[in-house]
């Protein structure tokens, strides 16, 4: 890795172990093919090989406020958490993959750190039995490295409350289901772990939940069908095309939107048919896709987030938009993106009187980089 300066910011030239991997598959490839095909596997080669480059131009990091790691405790107990603003992590667990499938670039200390309480959980049981995270490609996290994570954040940090979205893993299978919700337990402790109390159901049990309760807990929810017996603190969530009956979270999702529209027309038209959607449901948790799928590069995010960023902060003045966000999902997420999020929590009206000085300064310690 090579390190320049350019206008006073660090950036990132080039990280060898995400570059390679798919360019050595296409130099196979146009080994093994005829000549005629050689030119195009070369073009494709050369795509790719741009591709992982602009990937790795990155630029400095947002400066790191402590507040963040504690931010929930700003906020009133009373507070339902599917009324809250909450900093989401699209792909969490991507960091140092291949750099063309990288969705974030930061562990999940650091996410945690930075503000993040909600989760997308992708995890694959490879040939070894060592759980991996993954996006079509493996990733170098491990499940153990996320748990580990995840129980040290809430040892230090008691006042907060996270979202542990299981929402792909492979195989999808109720015996893989079992190890990870097995290791989950041991790791964090059954106590730790939110669970409807028996007679409620789990869309009861959540649309009552505030914050006061949830404090220094988890609450899980896997995309299955058939939730895995003997567990009975894993709650449904839909599938990103459909809903599913009890599931107790919503992530619209529509590939077109979100792989084919420019940032522009993306917020401009499809975030409010996301939040549009969220009426079909009977309550629970909403996540909204904020994030561009077609092409997940950080340059390309970059771009995006010039659009995204100034939309998510004027929430603050668009009263009808404010009362429907839930989970705001990012891409890249870093302290500026959580602490734009963080702060529709004024916003609407779920900050602590007590806190608020000490919430307004956190708000105002990041408005120099809007």
């Amino acid at each position: 890795m090579r390190i320049v300066f350019a206008a006073g910011r660090a950036v990132r030239i080039m990280d060898c172990a995400a570059v390679l991997p798919p360019i050595v598959f296409f130099l196979r490839v146009w080994y093994n093919v005829g000549m005629k095909k050689k030119a195009t596997v070369f073009i494709i080669l050369i795509i790719i090989f741009t591709c992982a480059v602009c990937a790795c131009a990155r630029t400095q990091e947002t400066p790191v406020a402590a507040e963040l790691s504690y931010w929930m405790d700003m906020i009133k107990d009373e507070a339902l958490i599917t009324e809250m603003a909450i900093p989401g992590a699209h792909d969490a667990g991507t960091k140092g993959m291949v750099s063309i499938r990288e969705t974030q670039n930061k562990d999940f200390a650091g996410m945690l750190a930075d503000g993040a309480r909600y989760f997308d959980v992708r995890l694959r049981l490879k040939d070894d039995g060592d759980i991996i995270f993954y996006h079509t490609y493996d990733a170098p996290l491990s499940y153990e490295e996320y748990l580990e994570d995840i129980e040290e954040f809430l040892t230090k940090h008691p006042t907060e409350f996270l979202i542990l979205d299981y929402q792909h893993r492979d195989p999808a299978e109720s015996a893989f289901d079992a190890i990870l919700f097995d290791m989950l337990e041991e790791a964090l402790g059954k106590e730790r772990i939110l669970c409807a109390p028996e007679g409620m159901s789990d869309i009861e049990f959540v649309n009552s939940l505030t914050l006061g309760q949830a404090r220094g807990k988890v609450l899980v929810t896997l995309g299955a069908d058939e939730l895995p017996e003997g567990y009975d603190f894993v709650m449904k969530r839909d599938t990103n095309e459909e809903g599913r009956e009890g599931s107790v979270l919503h992530s619209p999702y529509v590939s077109d939107y979100n792989k084919k529209a420019d940032s522009q027309e993306y917020i401009e038209k499809h975030l409010d048919e996301y939040i549009d959607m969220y009426s079909q449901f009977d309550g629970g948790i909403c996540v909204l896709q904020c994030q561009l799928t077609q092409m997940i590069l950080e340059n390309t995010e970059a771009k995006h987030d010039e659009n995204m960023s100034p939309w998510i902060r004027a929430l603050k003045t668009d009263k009808e938009r404010l009362g429907a966000v839930n989970v705001i999902m990012r891409d890249y997420l870093n302290s500026k993106k959580c602490a734009d999020i963080v702060a529709l929590n004024a916003a609407k009206g779920l900050v602590k009187e007590q806190r608020s000085e000490e919430f307004s300064a956190l708000e105002e310690k990041f408005a120099a980089y809007d």
